[in-house]
């Protein structure tokens, strides 16, 4: 099968992932591989639009489509449903990426002041409301906000308390004054009531406060402050943005999670963005090995454009070079870590020399593979403690199959689906370009790292001497089941394909 046609096949089955599901760990001892997986999503944030009579049909809710029907139970016990309240929403994920509700819950609701001329029962005040401010000036305080969904006007004579936090969006504050003849507040008095952080409690939740986590796609030609690009999402960073870089500097390709509030352009105004690690891009898609051809020329030192094999390897200065094991000299073999980029080129991370090609941490000589009869599921192992701890544990039973790893040219990503997030299943790909799509596409899928060394396939085939290593993709009915299989031999090959299962091509080749 065409290498090209495998990754789409591939990349499809994945997608189908992210639809159904709501970006380490190892094989757990109790017979699943990490949980049991459901296809229950649920999201909390603030309601940015709702259907224009009654409570039936589409709404918006920190950014996401949410579709209600007759079956959806509404609870205002805490206030009541409106544009600016905080909701707790629990549904399905739908085909086009909606949400059907089955269950929608207010945590903050807004209070709506009456229209004017209107007598408010023991329980109205007129001009006086508690919710989020979703929109301020484009410049200083004074002029129009919004607060939960309400029309608020601030002049010079409003008194604004900001003894507990400042006043940002986001912010949760309470509104005092008189409505006018179009229905807007006339605020006497603005008082911030939470900011996100409480006292010795800890953490407050903010109502609408949304969380995005993916890899810094784009950053400001110059400085941090300005609008980013994350995960397909803009952010922006002001002066007032914390940046926690304590698990790695801010650069492209770096995974981040950011945290603060919608504008009213869908754009996330950050509170608060720190680099994360373990969950996707701090490990790069591409870890190879091979033997330096050229250096750069001149005397720009070591920065600039390497050939290694067949690859072109930029690097810069924040490249991390190790020469401990050998001497950085033309000749010399290196483990490159790094970003695949749309024009070939790969941009480094990190060099080493080494002195034998293929050595990965923790792996050892074979990837054995393994069957839970609970599950269906096929597993590979290559790391010695985990392969222990599954045969111990009695779940997982060896199937007979393995093949030979730790001399192959690059090493082979690993993702888990880590419900609820995604399916309760593994995915392996040697291909950089296919590992990288998965990171930064389908965040149903959790980067691992690089679980053992093998040499990629070429246009779906292997050099002479070397065993193909076939994938297979089971293809059911609910992305709960979804699985791969990894086959060396005839006979589990034909096996495989008895089963039903659809056969995506090789994918790696290892030694006999």
């Amino acid at each position: 099968m065409n290498i090209n046609m495998t990754r789409v096949l591939a990349i499809a089955a994945l997608g189908l992932l992210s639809a159904l599901f709501a970006p380490a760990a190892l094989a757990d001892d109790d017979g699943s591989e990490g949980g049991a997986p459901s296809t229950t999503k649920e999201i909390s944030g603030v309601v940015q639009s709702m259907p224009a009579t009654g409570l039936i049909g589409a709404w918006m809710i920190a950014g996401k489509s949410v579709v209600t029907d007759s079956t959806t139970s509404f609870d205002q016990e805490n206030g009541k449903l409106a544009v600016g309240a905080s909701v707790d929403v629990k549904g399905t994920s739908q085909p086009d990426g909606s949400l059907l509700a089955s269950k929608i819950e207010v945590e903050t609701g807004v209070v709506i002041p009456p229209g004017p001329g209107t007598a408010g029962g023991d329980d109205d005040v007129a001009g006086e409301l508690t919710g989020p401010i979703i929109s301020l000036p484009a410049s200083g305080l004074l002029g129009t906000w919004n607060v939960g969904g309400q029309t608020v006007i601030v002049v010079s004579t409003t008194a604004l308390d900001q003894e507990k936090g400042p006043i940002v969006v986001g912010a949760i504050v309470q509104v005092k004054g008189l409505p006018d003849a179009s229905g807007a507040i006339i605020a006497s008095k603005i008082e911030v009531e939470t900011v996100g952080t409480g006292d010795a409690g800890g953490s407050v939740p903010v109502p609408g406060e949304v969380e995005i986590a993916g890899l810094i796609e784009a950053l400001p030609t110059s400085g941090l402050i300005g609008t980013w690009q994350v995960g397909g999402r803009s952010v922006i960073v002001s002066a007032t943005t914390r940046l926690d870089a304590e698990n790695g500097p801010f650069v492209v390709g770096a995974s981040v999670e950011a945290k603060g509030a919608l504008d009213a352009t869908g754009a996330l105004l950050a509170d608060k963005i720190e680099i994360t690690e373990g969950n996707g891009a701090a490990v790069p898609a591409l870890e190879f090995w091979g033997t330096v051809v050229e250096l750069p020329a001149g005397t720009t030192g070591l920065i600039g454009v390497w050939k290694i094999d067949d690859k072109l390897v930029n690097v810069t200065a924040s490249t991390q070079i190790d020469t401990e094991d050998a001497p950085l000299v033309v000749g010399a073999t290196v483990e490159v870590s790094g970003w695949l980029q749309s024009d070939g080129m790969i941009e480094a991370s990190d060099i080493e020399t080494r002195t034998v090609v293929g050595a990965l941490a923790g792996q050892g000589t074979k990837a054995i593979e393994f069957f839970n009869g609970t599950l269906g599921h096929f597993f590979i192992s290559a790391n010695p403690a985990e392969v222990a701890a599954l045969d111990t544990a009695g779940k997982w039973q060896r199937t007979g199959q393995s093949f030979v790893v730790g001399s192959g040219t690059s090493g082979v990503c690993r993702f888990y689906g880590m419900p609820p997030k995604g399916p309760d299943s593994h995915f392996f790909t040697a291909d950089p370009a296919e590992c990288q799509a998965v990171m930064t596409t389908f965040p149903a899928w959790t980067f691992e790292g690089h679980a053992f060394s093998a040499t990629p396939a070429l246009n779906g085939q292997c050099p002479a001497g070397t065993l193909s290593v076939h994938r297979f993709f089971n293809n059911p009915t609910t992305a709960a089941a979804i699985n791969h299989r990894f086959t060396v031999t005839q006979q589990a090959f034909e096996q495989t394909l008895a089963m039903g299962w659809v056969h995506e091509g090789v994918v790696m080749c290892a030694k006999p």
